[in-house]
């Protein structure tokens, strides 16, 4: 081969090598924040999301602050200085009270909500959230059902719920998204229960296989329909709850439907903050212990 073809042939195997050398993973963080959900997304291009912020149902007191004490210190160990998502998948205090003292404290560029975050525009801890986002100049969206997300071009992120036409039940109002990173799938449910899995699937038609399946309402015994995880298949399950949570969560009826598909399920009252790292090809599950 001449000389000057050797030359291009490098050049052009160089190029090739660019974006294969310098790819990075999706990685998914469901922090461990106790009885409630807190996702952080790290997404390829360096876009950080934050879904949820941890908290404590409404009749319990801690002496301790979620936001501050428990999901700050993950963020600045992963050297995060700025969200450029904040998501509330509704208004319940285990989802939403660790998000004041994020607000407050990060540098953020949207803060994506749904109608009435889920909850009672009523509620004081919902109130204070939209006080701070409005103080602090965050970019404010609604989502509902078929919108597109914005967490950088090599994810693609739907919303499946909320629907249109609202249920009574708040929970079946959480925002649902499933985020889709080449050939590893991520479906994040929130507090759903049956009425609305069911809403979906009817919804979906053919509903697409999920890789990993974030189990709705912390395992509780009124989510996860078995004809939900036989459509949606997933590999892995991961629940988000507390250690001896009054709730019994997770449900054992849940698991028992865990079991009966095939899938196996991580807890993170038993394996604390659970880390999903994904190059969209192949998937690593890492424990905190």
């Amino acid at each position: 081969m001449p000389r000057r073809n050797k030359l291009l042939f490098g050049i052009i195997f160089f190029l090739l090598l660019i974006p294969s050398a310098y790819a990075r993973d999706l990685i998914v963080s469901f922090i461990d924040v106790g009885q409630g959900d807190s996702i952080l997304v790290e997404a390829p291009d360096g876009k950080n999301i934050l879904i949820d912020g941890g908290g404590v149902p409404a009749y319990r007191k801690l002496s301790y602050r979620i936001g501050a004490q428990i999901v700050d210190p993950f963020l600045q160990k992963k050297k995060i200085k700025k969200l450029d998502i904040v998501i509330l998948t509704h208004g319940h205090t285990d989802h939403m009270d660790g998000l004041l003292d994020i607000l407050a404290a990060y540098p953020v560029g949207e803060f994506i909500d749904t109608l009435e975050g889920g909850g009672k525009v009523t509620d004081d801890e919902y109130i204070k959230i939209l006080e701070t986002v409005k103080a602090r100049n965050i970019k404010y969206r609604l989502a509902s059902v078929g919108d597109i997300l914005d967490f950088g071009p090599s994810l693609q992120v739907r919303v499946l719920n909320p629907q249109k036409k609202r249920f009574n039940n708040p929970n079946d109002n959480s925002m649902v998204i499933k985020i889709t990173y080449n050939k590893v799938s991520f479906l994040l449910t929130a507090d759903i229960g049956q009425a609305a899995e069911r809403k979906i699937l009817s919804a979906q038609k053919d509903m697409e296989q999920s890789t990993i399946l974030k189990v709705a309402h912390h395992g509780s015994r009124n989510s996860s329909c078995a004809s939900f995880l036989n459509e949606v298949k997933p590999e892995v399950a991961v629940i988000s709850c507390g250690r001896n949570n009054s709730f019994g969560h997770p449900h054992p009826e849940t698991l028992k439907r865990l079991k009966r598909a095939g899938i196996p399920y991580l807890i993170t009252a038993k394996k604390g903050t659970l880390t999903v790292s994904t190059d969209g090809q192949t998937y690593h599950v890492q424990t905190e212990y």
